[in-house]
């Protein structure tokens, strides 16, 4: 489809194409042109030197001579051609979503000028009759009586007492004191204080390998084992890498866990009884259960959303959340020392090879922002402008912003809670309630 505006100063026509690409063919008539280099003269008249002049008063002819014509058309056109840009913006309505891709045409006093201006905008989403196809089954987690079981075991061995043994070495589920240093190679990861810490011998608690090494140690004994990291290691630089630990072992304790009778509940503080220390419990697991239930729920709901609709997701619009992804990335790495370049060393990755692992995430992430926000449309979804200045204020709490940043602040949260209204409307059209 293509559309076209003229006025005296201006004309814009405009082309959609393929792979939501707009085309903008701009014209600035002959009038505007000159006007545009008399400007450019005098601005830089004023910046060069001409012998017999003062700054700013030499004729426009002998400015042009001096300096020459190709310079006099590069500083008109590098202040024609946005102001020209984003005239045509606004009067085609069109919101784009990367940089332009210009072609210039040639500049020329008495002659039009013109360019062209290839943009990426936001894809047409057909959400198709999703209030009556948008459902997602509910699930509700049952609070079974081993569940509870279990969350009183925990509670026992919260108010346990841990008892020195000296004549046997550490088994499983004991508590030892012991310190670790951990290298990767000659590269020192980690180091305990000298007096060490303790650590449960349990190996649902601890690292793959940890558990199993330190199980038979005595105390006053050290000894070297190698793990390798899992994938889950909170440092992501580290993850399946191997190490050595160094293990000394200084003291041995095993755990007494107290009757499971009335008293447990009067030493946690959650009745008198026994059944109402299991009570309280039983309604802490269903209230943290309900929680989770939901979020599962939605992130079910908001997933069958995006798998709904059919998008050409712009690439434009790919790369910057991957973008987007990788300074929050920097910033993590940073908070724990460590510069991209030398996390991409560790890992043995180039940054092409890790904007690629994330390019499929970051596909569905930019989808699902797309149906929300063609579902906010559909919908109404209107935000509250005191919700947005609070929010506001909060993320901008104890920074500094100059105006611009306050300004793409404004436009995140304004979108970000756009978005979360769509969702909570998504949520309640799975459920029926439309």
């Amino acid at each position: 489809m293509t559309t076209s505006a003229t006025t005296a100063e201006l004309s814009v026509t405009a082309e959609r194409k393929p792979g939501s690409l707009v085309e903008l063919r701009i014209e600035a008539p002959a009038a505007q042109v000159d006007k545009a280099v008399v400007d450019a003269l005098r601005r830089l008249g004023g910046r060069v030197r001409i012998p017999g002049f003062r700054p700013g008063k030499a004729p426009v002819q002998i400015v042009e001579r001096v300096i020459g014509w190709d310079a006099v058309k590069q500083e008109a056109v590098d202040h024609l051609l946005p102001e020209m840009y984003s005239q045509a913006l606004e009067r085609e309505k069109v919101d784009p979503v990367s940089e332009p891709e210009v072609k210039l045409g040639e500049l020329e006093r008495g002659q039009p000028f013109s360019f062209t201006a290839t943009v990426t905008v936001l894809p047409e989403v057909e959400l198709g009759d999703y209030l009556a196809d948008l459902r997602v089954p509910e699930e509700k987690t049952e609070i079974t009586e081993e569940r509870v079981d279990e969350v009183i075991e925990e509670l026992r061995r919260r108010h346990s007492d841990l008892v020195r043994v000296e004549d046997r070495p550490a088994l499983h589920g004991d508590v030892v004191k012991a310190r670790l240093v951990m290298r990767r190679g000659d590269e020192l990861i980690s180091e305990d204080a000298e007096e060490g810490r303790d650590i449960e011998v349990d190996r649902e608690r601890l690292l793959p390998g940890l558990a199993d090494a330190l199980l038979g140690m005595n105390a006053g004994e050290t000894k070297t084992t190698q793990l390798t990291l899992p994938d889950d290691f909170s440092r992501e630089e580290l993850r399946g890498a191997t190490v050595d630990v160094e293990i000394t072992v200084s003291e041995v304790r095993e755990r007494h866990l107290p009757p499971l009778d009335d008293a447990l509940a009067v030493a946690d503080g959650h009745g008198t009884t026994l059944a109402e220390l299991r009570q309280h419990y039983r309604e802490r697991l269903a209230e943290v259960a309900g929680r989770e239930d939901e979020e599962r729920y939605e992130a079910a709901v908001l997933e069958a959303l995006r798998d709904r609709v059919s998008i050409d997701v712009p690439e434009a619009l790919v790369d910057r959340e991957i973008d987007n992804q990788l300074t929050e990335m920097q910033l993590q790495l940073a908070q724990a020392g460590l510069q991209l370049e030398r996390f991409l060393e560790y890992s043995g990755q180039t940054i092409e090879q890790l904007r690629g692992e994330r390019r499929e995430g970051a596909v569905q992430r930019v989808k699902l922002d797309l149906a929300l926000q063609a579902l906010g449309k559909a919908e109404g979804i209107e935000v509250d402008e005191a919700d947005v200045e609070r929010e506001e204020k909060r993320l901008a709490s104890g920074r500094k912003l100059n105006a611009d940043q306050r300004r793409r602040l404004h436009r995140s949260v304004h979108r970000d809670l756009e978005l979360r209204g769509a969702g909570r409307r998504a949520v309640e059209i799975a459920r029926g309630d439309v």
